[in-house]
């Protein structure tokens, strides 16, 4: 399957929601994206880059270096003598990520809960969290900023840091799905976060433990069943 695309959008700027500048590779990176999960780049879609380049209004070199973050990712099947190509969206890999993201993060609020969380974190926490739910439409970095904020939290205060590193390379795995994309995950989300907060400062350790399992099990519910969709619209 060639590459197809419809009007050619407006030039890209290089802003996310016209006031906050990002690097254009962040931008490609952005649109392509959305042109995967939305099917407006179905599996099997050869990538050329001067097409795109000139169909996203953006130069060749920033979506070169998108399509070689999405083929790190695994969305992009890369060739050695040809262009690459969409891959499909492996449901069973992000199911594997989310499923060991919730080993490691279930410890990290266990040990987290025994070590302890003072309060004024804690409520820098949930003030961040109830912040971002009074935004109209919270854009991808807000949304990614408070989720970094609450999860970093939690591994920083479980003071492993192996542990921390291994968890923040996971979550980076799944960052493609943030509420913008899953809409309806922003306040049960930011519910789940506060309870997680709250055991945690508490000291429970079996809540911390049961709250984290129960957010990162919701996540992989909403996830697969996005993937899902865009395999049959």
């Amino acid at each position: 399957m060639s590459l197809k695309l419809g009007k050619s959008p407006a030039a890209i700027t290089g802003t996310e929601d016209g006031s906050h500048k990002r690097p254009l590779s962040e931008v490609a990176y952005t649109k392509l994206l959305d042109l995967f999960l939305s099917g407006g780049l179905p599996p099997g879609t050869v990538l050329q880059e001067r097409r795109l380049a000139e169909k996203l209004g953006i130069s060749r070199t920033p979506i070169r270096e998108a399509i070689s973050r999405l083929a790190a990712e695994g969305l992009v099947t890369p060739f050695e003598n040809r262009s690459p190509m969409v891959s499909k969206l492996p449901v069973q890999k992000f199911v594997q990520i989310l499923k060991t993201r919730k080993l490691f993060e279930v410890e990290a609020a266990g040990l987290a809960a025994e070590k302890g969380l003072s309060p004024q974190l804690a409520q820098s926490g949930r003030d961040a969290i109830a912040e971002l739910l009074q935004k109209p439409k919270p854009s991808i970095s807000e949304h990614w900023a408070v989720d970094d904020l609450i999860h970093g939290m939690i591994s920083d205060a479980a003071q492993n840091r192996l542990l921390a590193t291994t968890i923040l390379d996971l979550r980076r795995r799944t960052h493609m799905f943030s509420t913008d994309r899953l809409p309806a995950r922003l306040r049960p989300g930011a519910a789940e976060h506060v309870a997680i907060l709250d055991a945690v400062e508490a000291g429970d350790v079996v809540a911390a433990r049961g709250s984290m399992a129960d957010h990162i099990d919701n996540a992989r519910i909403a996830i697969v069943e996005a993937i899902l969709a865009i395999g049959n619209p």
